[in-house]
């Protein structure tokens, strides 16, 4: 008993934890550099440079298709250049913008801005794929929601001093501290994270090459639009709730502490439902974990939509959502690990991270039209949109994926790359 635990846990360090450690502390670096930065970017456009509620609205969405494109773009490359060396670009690109914030020039700043979003897509994408090339799939779930939660966690360690920093020393200074806390992650990314690129591909495939046969193989692999449409479809619900919910809260009780109360219960619940997804991933397979996760999705919207007008339904069913929203974003990378070769997880996860840029613009604006007519009716449609995603898992690990029972029980993620 004790020798099986003990080899049990040298497996679990040699195989999944360790490849990992370096991107987890390169996680809580950068969430304590750009999280702080998006904060307070809308405030120093409107206190400092003048910016109208519109202009400071548009060139945030500018930024957000920027990163939206440069996803996209960064997957694919990280499948040529390799996972490191996207990574390392968009937090060198992240350090750039930091400048923003030291050179109080409106024309430079919304260039500099727009870049920020590429940046982010390039952290992103090359954060992504190298997690799901790295880690050993029995502990994928997991690590997945470890990913998420130390970005989280940096923001959260972050924010009071960068806050603190700023109220005595200005944007300025704010700026600069920065700047180098970003070359700090670059120097730490370059030395510490191996280049993951694929000598070979899956399945005795040949490594890719930077050609349009390769961008055409990863669209034309029937997996990934049912991978698209998963991620849209709950991006949908996300974007609605992150604008409407604050709001219904707001007008419910007319107290801006009610609404922070929301913000924190959800996010500390929603870091929390990661890990537990990852983990019953990891345990049990990640079928049952997406099916209820969309079912909870689905069940939250029913709530929002029926309870719009009383506070306890829209607090609760709205944490609910917030957090199973979350889970499903860890569970992802499960999936897709599961239902495509190693060496085309950039450009599928690219493409994922562009169904998500689309979706979250596309939940806003729909809700926002929507709520026009009756308050609770973002969230059936979101809901009805959601059961459609129930149908859609069920067929997607039918098709694509199986669940074979690896050496001494734990379950493993096995796959068919159809």
């Amino acid at each position: 008993m004790l020798t099986s635990m003990r080899q049990r846990w040298t497996r679990m360090l040699q195989t999944a934890w360790w490849p990992a450690v370096p991107l987890l502390m390169i996680q809580v670096l950068s969430g304590m550099v750009y999280m702080p930065q998006n904060t307070f970017f809308p405030i120093y456009l409107e206190e400092r440079l003048g910016f109208s509620t519109v202009a400071l609205s548009a060139l945030v969405a500018a930024g957000q298709v920027a990163g939206m494109v440069a996803g996209i773009v960064a997957g694919f490359l990280s499948d040529v250049l390799g996972s490191k060396w996207m990574l390392v670009t968009g937090i060198a690109g992240i350090a750039l913008t930091s400048l923003a914030f030291v050179i109080p020039l409106p024309a430079v700043v919304a260039v500099l801005w727009v870049m920020n979003g590429i940046a982010i897509g390039f952290h992103t994408l090359g954060g992504q794929s190298y997690l799901t090339r790295v880690s050993d799939p029995a502990y994928l779930g997991l690590l997945s929601g470890l990913y998420e939660l130390t970005l989280t966690l940096g923001g959260a360690l972050g924010s009071p001093g960068l806050g603190i920093l700023l109220d005595r020393q200005g944007f300025a200074a704010f700026g600069i501290v920065l700047f180098l806390a970003c070359l700090l992650t670059a120097i730490v990314a370059v030395f510490f994270i191996p280049n993951t690129r694929a000598a070979a591909g899956a399945c005795g495939q040949q490594a890719p090459r930077p050609s349009r046969e390769h961008i055409l193989a990863v669209l034309r692999r029937p997996a990934v639009p049912v991978l698209v449409a998963l991620r849209f479809l709950p991006t949908i619900f996300y974007g609605m709730a992150t604008v409407l919910i604050p709001l219904l809260i707001n007008r419910l009780t007319g107290s801006k502490t009610s609404v922070a109360v929301y913000g924190t219960v959800s996010l500390i619940l929603a870091s929390a439902g990661q890990l537990v997804a990852g983990r019953a991933a990891d345990r049990w397979g990640s079928r049952w974990p997406t099916l209820i996760s969309f079912g909870l999705i689905a069940a939250s919207a029913a709530g929002l939509w029926i309870f719009s007008g009383q506070l306890w339904g829209v607090f609760l069913f709205g944490v609910i959502g917030y957090a199973t929203a979350w889970a499903l974003a860890a569970l992802m990378l499960c999936l897709v690990s599961a239902s495509v070769p190693s060496h085309e997880h950039g450009g599928v996860l690219g493409l994922l991270h562009g169904a998500w840029c689309i979706g979250m613009v596309a939940g806003s604006l729909i809700g926002g039209a929507l709520t026009r007519i009756a308050t609770g009716l973002p969230f059936l449609v979101s809901g009805i949109l959601n059961l459609g995603a129930i149908a859609l898992t069920v067929w997607f690990f039918s098709k694509f994926v199986t669940l074979p029972v690896a050496e001494g029980g734990v379950p493993e993620i096995g796959t068919r790359h159809t």
